[in-house]
């Protein structure tokens, strides 16, 4: 709605006899300064609701990046654990790959299969055995699980397939001769030193 003003009529007296303010003038300017005070006082009032308005839609929007962060941060851990538990419960195929003689464990070519549905061709190699009579367990570590040409380790006590490290599977450290290993990774990925063969090959 438009403001409109109180007009002063010119033929209204402003002062009377003695120089003071005609009752006339002095309603007309109650009006006219009761209708400047409204009209501003409309304004500031908007201008308040504009500034309201203005901080709930920032705290709508800092809401709103907590919620897509929170969310994407879900998503972010859902995803590591469905990638740790595809690598927990991965396995070789062919399940036994190890061989070993006094001083030196073979590994063959073989595949690993994740529990995602994924795959990764990892090529052979050799590895120190430690010493005779030691149960050798073998792994390796890929963290973009690609597979290809890895760097075999050696450790006598069982690792754990977590993180970025893939067990490849134990084998008993002969003092003559050449054994096989036991079977490969089966879940959750811990290799059991009871399955060795530990009698040389003919």
């Amino acid at each position: 709605m438009a403001l409109k003003l109180s007009r002063l009529v010119g033929t209204s007296p402003i002062v009377d006899g003695d120089g003071k303010p005609t009752l006339t003038f002095v309603r007309y300017w109650q009006t006219f300064a009761e209708q400047i005070e409204r009209a501003i006082n409309a304004i500031a009032e908007i201008l308040g609701i504009t500034d309201d308005l203005d901080k709930a839609i920032k705290r709508a929007q800092a809401a709103a990046a907590e919620a897509k962060d929170a969310a994407d941060a879900s998503a972010a851990a859902t995803a590591a654990t469905k990638r740790e538990q595809a690598l927990v419960n991965s396995y070789i195929d062919p399940d036994t790959v190890l061989s070993a003689s006094p001083t030196t464990i073979t590994i063959a070519a073989h595949s690993r299969m994740y529990a995602d549905g994924t795959s990764a061709s990892v090529n052979g190699g050799t590895v120190n055995a430690t010493a005779a009579g030691d149960a050798d367990y073998v792994f390796y570590v890929d963290p973009e699980r690609d597979g290809g040409t890895v760097t075999y380790q050696v450790s006598t006590t069982p690792p754990t397939q977590t993180g970025d490290t893939h067990v490849v599977g134990a084998v008993a450290i002969p003092t003559t001769g050449t054994v096989d290993g036991g079977e490969g990774p089966r879940r959750p990925g811990y290799v059991s030193p009871n399955k060795f063969n530990t009698v040389p090959d003919e």
